[in-house]
């Protein structure tokens, strides 16, 4: 069923991302979700990162939107910002309460979910009069060591040769250009050993695929070697179905990824 995605700025800072569907209630699925993924991408890379998703007019949701609602809210949390939906439907809250975001959250509870879209912006206007989100933003960057670069993810210079780069949401064509950008500069001013920590990934696409690989040969290239942490489940089985488990690395934790790394740095020094 098709769905028509458009979006409103209000004078509050607070941007509105509309879902509608044709009158007899959409839904949002593998096939829907790409309009809403382009919308927010477009909606954040804009600067507004406070952001209220009416879904009143959808009935049902698939894994598909759940992805991207979940990726739009990691991409804007980590600017200093939040995602607040508005839902009417029974089911649909019923399928936020049975999804969790990590083994500990279900996302109701990662999400802030309003009646209408009155009520979202009122509370977001009066949480963000109290706190900034440059106030926010500084306890972020503040927590990541400084850390922050402008695609949303953060990295870490653990030790003289090891780099962690943190990832938030969805490796996708979207997103893997900068990624990109950003670990061919790291490689070239020499920092060759990298743990991508992927633990707040929640899917992948093959345009993210290509740029692993891409990044493997090029660290190979410098005698360096790349590791993945992926805790995920879900998003492991990508890895495997793609035959990708033999030539990447893969850990559950960060821990274990450096000290690979560590003793790799050895072995190419040695």
């Amino acid at each position: 069923m098709h769905l028509k995605v458009s979006y409103e700025d209000r004078p509050d800072n607070i941007a509105v991302v509309r879902v509608a569907g044709d009158g007899q209630g959409g839904v949002l699925d593998a096939a829907s979700a790409p309009a809403l993924r382009s919308a927010l991408l477009e909606v954040i890379t804009g600067g507004r990162i406070v952001l209220v998703v009416d879904l009143s007019a959808v009935v049902d949701i698939h894994k598909a939107g759940l992805r991207v609602l979940l990726g739009g809210l990691k991409r804007v949390q980590i600017h200093g910002g939040t995602l607040t939906l508005v839902v009417t439907s029974q089911h649909i809250r019923e399928i936020l309460a049975d999804t969790r975001m990590n083994a500990n959250t279900r996302l109701d509870k990662a999400f802030r979910i309003h009646d209408t879209v009155a009520s979202a912006v009122a509370e977001l206007a009066a949480d963000y009069a109290e706190t900034s989100v440059e106030q926010r933003r500084a306890a972020l960057v503040e927590r990541a060591g400084g850390n922050v670069i402008a695609g949303g993810y953060s990295y870490e210079h653990v030790s003289e040769h090891v780099t962690v780069v943190t990832l938030v949401g969805e490796l996708d064509v979207y997103i893997a250009p900068d990624l990109r950008k950003f670990l061919v500069d790291l490689v070239n001013h020499g920092r060759v050993f990298l743990a991508l920590d992927m633990t707040e990934v929640d899917y992948i696409e093959s345009t993210g695929l290509g740029l692993l690989v891409g990044c493997l040969k090029r660290v190979r290239n410098d005698n360096g070697s790349l590791a993945l942490v992926v805790p995920q489940e879900s998003v492991r089985k990508i890895f495997r179905i793609n035959g990708l488990v033999k030539v990447l690395p893969i850990f559950d934790t960060v821990d274990p990824a450096v000290e690979f790394l560590g003793r790799e740095v050895l072995g190419a020094h040695a």
